[in-house]
């Protein structure tokens, strides 16, 4: 049973670990931030989309963007807490598994989150545009994988 625990709990810090290193998440520098909606603003008018469309995609991103700030915020204080109830002598279980449970929760609220905005985006656009959307943003989010993985390469050296 705590082999069980142990193995969730390692799975649960390591997907919350990389969940705060991704600048799209808000973790970034406040540059960094500003360029990740600049770029997703960019990717947003490559559509060619009619004003009203684009204004109303860029409206819903906006909605999500401030949503995910408070998510964000309960997400890393829960980690906080959990990492403060891991480093005791010994931790209480029940502690920890009421500290489990708001981490995970703040983490299916950003999945959500995200989830939420897909639709609602998708839902302004026509098939053809919807079609477009979701080329173009696999393209967008492979390119920043890309640079992701090129730094780090980068700071390996």
């Amino acid at each position: 049973m705590k082999g069980k625990f142990n193995f969730k709990l390692g799975a649960l810090c390591a997907i919350l670990s990389a969940m705060l290193l991704m600048p799209a998440l808000g973790q970034a520098k406040e540059g960094e931030g500003a360029g990740y909606k600049k770029q997703k603003d960019q990717m947003i008018k490559e559509l060619k989309l009619a004003p009203e469309k684009e204004k109303a995609i860029l409206a819903v991103e906006d909605k999500y963007a401030k949503e995910r700030q408070a998510i964000i915020a309960g997400v890393k204080k829960a980690n906080d807490d959990l990492q403060a109830a891991l480093a005791a002598a010994n931790p209480d279980e029940a502690k920890l598994k009421e500290l489990v449970s708001a981490l995970t929760a703040g983490q299916d609220k950003m999945f959500a989150s995200f989830k939420n905005q897909r639709d609602e985006e998708l839902a302004i656009m026509t098939p053809a545009e919807q079609a477009k959307y979701l080329i173009v943003l696999g393209q967008w989010r492979q390119k920043m994988m890309d640079k992701r993985d090129q730094k780090a390469a980068g700071d390996k050296k």
